[in-house]
């Protein structure tokens, strides 16, 4: 058995560490923890346009997934930076 990602799932790994490292995602968090909700979901659009939430999807209804690497490298990524909600 192989555990180790494979050159793609790491790419895929840094492009969202990238992405959301200029997602200014601590004003974010700031933000949640005021309960204004906006910027964090902003945070969320972005995942949303690069697929990241439709990596859980199954094709037949326009997801990309089933993808549970995949998924969890972005969520790393997520926790990471502390995205809320």
């Amino acid at each position: 058995m192989r555990f180790m990602l494979d050159q793609a799932q790491t790419d895929f790994g840094r492009t969202v560490d990238r992405m959301l490292g200029a997602a200014d995602t601590p004003h974010a968090v700031r933000a949640w923890a005021r309960g204004e909700r906006a910027p964090g979901r902003a945070v969320w659009g972005r995942l949303a346009e690069a697929g990241v939430t439709g990596l859980a999807v199954p094709e037949a209804y326009e997801g990309v997934g089933p993808l549970p690497v995949e998924l969890g490298v972005a969520y790393v990524a997520a926790g990471r930076h502390a995205v809320p909600g």
